[in-house]
């Protein structure tokens, strides 16, 4: 916890970089993209940013960042610093690798030089295997700490956790270390002999208790730099709740990927993943990605304050997150994401819209299976005698797989305590309160679950946001999915009265049986929600795209 102890305020963030080398991992991920943007915009004093990037799809390190950086999210830093972008030195490598992979001469720079050290770099493939969540989440921090130690320079290790380190528990969680399930060491060295049956055996057992190999290895991560860190390097530990799209500094409802809420507001657009059984009356900690970034940077800035103090033994752990300071309920988010799905569908669906959160988890996993295994199979066979490809045996697949990630993190009711978030802001330099914003206690959910599903519908799936023409025929393809929908339910009543009765004219019992089914699907799923407007996003995600000053 802070105390009065850890410093009471803070110089200016810029301040605190002036000079200072910065190396960070997972650059090119979403999170990395949006840090590396803020630190390019607001930290002019920064001196460098080592970003590194493994070579993928036949380019180098150095036209990955090309062409990240021709993004619409460099968009101000294009019109207010131009000449910020020769900060970023991408350096080649690899988190699986010792030394991060990289070759004599990056190595030699990357150790001689940097001072701070941001470490986001993980697999965030929920369902990986364990040997490859083992390999990149535990191993690879590993490997980080054993070059962090051999930084003469270093005065910030910053590692990036996740808030469901702690998945297993319920209720309050506190911005502290519980007790690790097991030991790290053993984690690692296992990882060398077992045989993949093995660590299969060990997933379906640790599954039970954190759900997936991400949950997992996070944990078993953090207590490795509990042991390898603690009163030995300048440490802080930050831990990000369900990061979504930007809220207010930068494009609003951005995001590159498909992940967390953005995932899930695309299957509820779709139809595909219609329903999320659960407690609708628990929070979803959703926090927004602009909130990350900015935190981080004032973390790490923070950790180096503590060492300008002398004090390089503290090792501060910092929840970022809602649901202690301004929850968003899922039954909140449900209705109004719901609601801007209604009135401004998707153009590609398979389904009508729909967002629930009826039902029970078993028999929603079942309904999932069926269309996997029998479902998409049939459409698949019938549309081979049309010369069309495989697609709906995949696509039933990978919903079943997204629905399955998704669901746990709904299952619990989590608070996780921000009073270090608070403290921190409390401690922040005046100038910077704005500036690097992460006061979760502003956000207006209304406008902001909007805007996620709308940056979903804009820069995802790549929807026309100008054309009103075109939503009002979206409009009537929905209402003529809906009809079709009830159609089938009520053919679906036909079918399963005939096994109940035995007859081909039991007409009640098909009525009653049918509109059962089309209850359960369809009706009565989001109550009535306020919403943003699509003309009021259009102008502000019009304006931040054409940025061409501050």
């Amino acid at each position: 916890r802070f105390t009065d102890a850890m410093a009471d305020s803070m110089p200016s963030i810029n301040s605190l970089y002036a000079g200072h080398t910065v190396f960070l991992t997972g650059g090119s991920g979403f999170v990395g993209k949006v840090v590396i943007e803020k630190f390019l915009h607001a930290v002019p004093d920064v001196k460098k940013i080592f970003m590194l990037c493994r070579a993928a799809k036949g380019k180098s390190a150095q036209e990955r960042w090309d062409d990240i950086s021709k993004g619409v999210i460099f968009n101000r830093v294009r019109a207010d610093r131009p000449d910020a972008f020769s900060k970023v030195v991408p350096v080649e490598g690899d988190i699986t690798i010792d030394d991060m992979g990289l070759n004599e001469a990056d190595l030699k720079a990357v150790l001689e030089e940097t001072s701070v050290v941001i470490h986001c770099a993980a697999t965030v493939r929920f369902n990986d295997t364990l040997r490859s969540a083992i390999e990149l989440n535990l191993k690879g921090v590993d490997r980080m700490i054993k070059m962090c130690k051999r930084m003469p320079l270093l005065e910030c290790f910053l590692h990036c956790s996740t808030a469901y380190v702690n998945v297993d528990k319920e209720g309050d969680i506190e911005e502290k270390q519980y007790d690790a399930v097991c030991d790290p060491y053993k984690v690692i060295d296992g990882q060398g002999w077992m045989t993949d049956d093995m660590l299969d055996g060990i997933t379906l057992s640790m599954s039970k208790r954190y759900f997936n190999t991400y949950c997992f290895t996070k944990h078993v991560a953090e207590e490795l730099v509990k042991r390898e860190c603690e009163n030995q390097l300048p440490t802080i530990i930050f831990r990000p709740s369900i990061i979504a799209g930007v809220w207010k500094d930068g494009i609003p409802g951005w995001a590159d990927a498909f992940q967390g809420i953005s995932a899930n507001a695309l299957g509820f657009g779709t139809g595909t993943i219609p329903r999320m059984p659960c407690n609708a009356k628990n929070p979803i900690d959703v926090i927004p990605v602009d909130c990350v970034s900015n935190m981080i940077i004032t973390c790490a800035a923070y950790r180096l304050h503590l060492t300008n103090l002398k004090d390089r033994d503290t090792m501060p752990i910092l929840h970022c997150s809602t649901s202690h300071m301004n929850p968003l309920t899922i039954e909140f988010y449900r209705n109004t994401a719901g609601e801007v799905l209604d009135k401004y569908p998707l153009e590609k669906i398979l389904f009508a819209p729909c967002a629930s959160t009826r039902g029970y988890p078993v028999v929603e996993d079942s309904i999932h299976k069926f269309k996997e295994s029998v479902v998409g199979p049939s459409l698949d066979k019938f549309g081979a005698l049309m010369g069309k490809k495989p697609f709906w045996g995949r696509t039933f697949a990978k919903l079943r797989e997204v629905y399955s990630v998704f669901i746990p993190f709904v299952s619990k009711r989590w608070i996780y305590k921000s009073n270090n978030m608070i403290a921190l802001i409390d401690r922040m330099h005046p100038d910077d309160l704005e500036k690097f914003d992460f006061d979760i206690r502003k956000i207006d959910w209304t406008a902001y679950v909007s805007d996620v599903v709308f940056g979903m519908r804009c820069f995802l799936t790549k929807n026309d946001m100008m054309s009103d023409e075109k939503i009002v025929k979206l409009r009537r393809t929905v209402r003529i999915h809906q009809g079709v929908e009830f159609i089938g339910n009520l053919f679906l009543g036909w079918i399963l009265s005939i096994f109940l009765t035995g007859s081909l004219s039991s007409w009640a019992v098909a009525l009653v049986v049918g509109l059962s089914i089309y209850y359960y699907f369809q009706c009565n799923m989001n109550s009535p929600a306020k919403y943003t407007t699509i003309e009021s996003y259009r102008e502000r995600m019009t304006a931040a795209l054409r940025s061409e000053g501050s």
